[in-house]
């Protein structure tokens, strides 16, 4: 039986049609492993989001084509697909329309170029059945919609993955009950403009995944939201759905209305201030994360620095602070004023610090109080899983395991995870 190993990079979009392909590889008979030693086949399901990840994508395909054959998919095979047609090795380039083919590329070894237009794309049907150890022992993603209709000044995605379109709404439900008799116990609805989704509300949709809180679906998330989507009635949707957990991962990019505008971020930093406090005045338990990108072109100090405000203010539990990265083909990338590397890097460590510090605050805040664990994995009789609102905890094994819900008394946090025994 000849074995594929297959290594993703980038979104979790990324990561569910990675979960998809493997599935379709095994019905045909073939191993599927992320172990890269002694593979007939490497599958690489690339990123582009930045330069680095676009570097790293083209250096694995190199370490891969020294071990087997490789087939390479996703964005950054989208936007440079002969940087990779060029290493030897590779046998198969597509991009991110009919990732699927890949399968029967590797079944069959079609050589060459399969990288498409993303013009006028419909939705690519794909779905998973939860028999692939991809995903982790009880958290699965549901992909709801592709690409995105934005016109960010600094992102290339729109152009790699096309105009948004979403995925039928009883499709979704139907794979999540699928998932949930598999055995996953925590559900997160992913796309690469989620807020995006049209097929239902995405309100209605989270509500409809409540239904299934008594079939063992304990736990619904979301990924990344666009600040526009809390709405008070989207807010109230979520508040009232038992299963929906209180964590929310808003797409920012910046605190400063200056640089949102040069971004063309369909919103000002005070409108979006606005809908958090709201969020918060509606939603206490709730807990925020974000995205922000340091070092955009004419952001000044004082723009650097109106980010690290809105963060205090904002009381962000975690953020993903990135410098920003030219992309070949975006507004940005010509841009005057642009800021040195040095500089974007200096601010990004300075706002990752601040992140750092918002954190320790937080969740020092539940020492002595119970969270409720959903436990992933068990090891040398240490538990670790997250807490409702997606702190990681620790805690040594008495009763726990993996896939239930554990009640644990917070006694710290040590290295951004908090730690606890199990409730008595």
């Amino acid at each position: 039986m000849k074995k594929v190993c297959i290594c993703t990079l980038g979104c979790r979009v990324n990561q569910y049609e990675s979960v998809s392909i493997a599935e379709a590889l095994q019905e045909k008979g073939f191993t599927v492993t992320k172990d890269e030693e002694n593979c007939d086949y490497y599958l690489l399901n690339t990123c582009s989001v930045t330069g680095e990840s676009q570097r790293q994508s083209r250096q694995l395909a190199r370490r891969f084509a020294l071990r087997g054959k490789v087939a390479v998919i996703g964005c950054a095979s989208q936007n440079q697909k002969e940087d990779f047609l060029s290493i030897p090795g590779v046998f198969y380039v597509g991009g991110c329309g009919d990732k699927l083919a890949v399968v029967s590329a590797i079944a069959g070894d079609p050589a060459g170029d399969h990288v498409t237009s993303m013009e006028k794309v419909p939705y690519e049907p794909m779905s998973v059945r939860g028999k692939s150890d991809l995903f982790s022992t009880c958290r699965a993603y549901i992909k709801i919609q592709d690409g995105c209709s934005g016109k960010c000044t600094y992102c290339i995605i729109p152009t790699l993955r096309g105009k948004t379109r979403s995925r039928d709404g009883e499709e979704i439900l139907a794979e999540a009950s699928r998932l949930v008799k598999a055995g996953y116990r925590e559900i997160v609805l992913t796309g690469i403009e989620t807020s995006a989704y049209n097929k239902l509300s995405l309100g209605e949709l989270i509500s409809r995944l409540g239904d299934l809180r008594e079939d063992g679906l304990l736990r619904v998330r979301l990924g990344s939201l666009s600040i526009g989507s809390l709405t008070p009635s989207f807010l109230e949707t979520i508040g009232n759905t038992p299963n929906f957990m209180p964590h929310l991962h808003l797409s920012l990019q910046s605190g400063s209305t200056p640089v949102l505008r040069r971004m063309m971020r369909p919103y000002t930093a005070e409108a979006a201030m606005e809908k958090i406090l709201l969020m918060k005045e509606t939603l206490p338990r709730f807990q925020l994360s974000a995205d922000f990108i340091t070092g955009f072109p004419g952001e000044t100090e004082e723009d650097y620095l109106a980010t690290e405000a809105f963060v205090r203010k904002a009381g962000m539990m975690h953020i993903h602070a990135f410098p920003y990265s030219e992309r070949e083909g975006t507004p940005a990338a010509e841009m005057e004023d642009a800021i040195p590397k040095e500089i974007r890097k200096s601010r990004c460590a300075r706002l990752n610090a601040v992140s750092a510090e918002l954190k320790k605050e937080i969740m020092d805040s539940f020492t002595g109080k119970t969270v409720h664990v959903l436990t992933e994995k068990i090891k040398n009789g240490v538990a670790t899983g997250h807490t409702e609102e997606f702190m990681e905890c620790t805690f040594p094994a008495e009763s726990a395991a993996v896939g239930e819900v554990t009640e644990v008394t917070v006694l710290g946090n040590e290295k951004g995870r908090l730690t606890g025994n199990e409730r008595k």
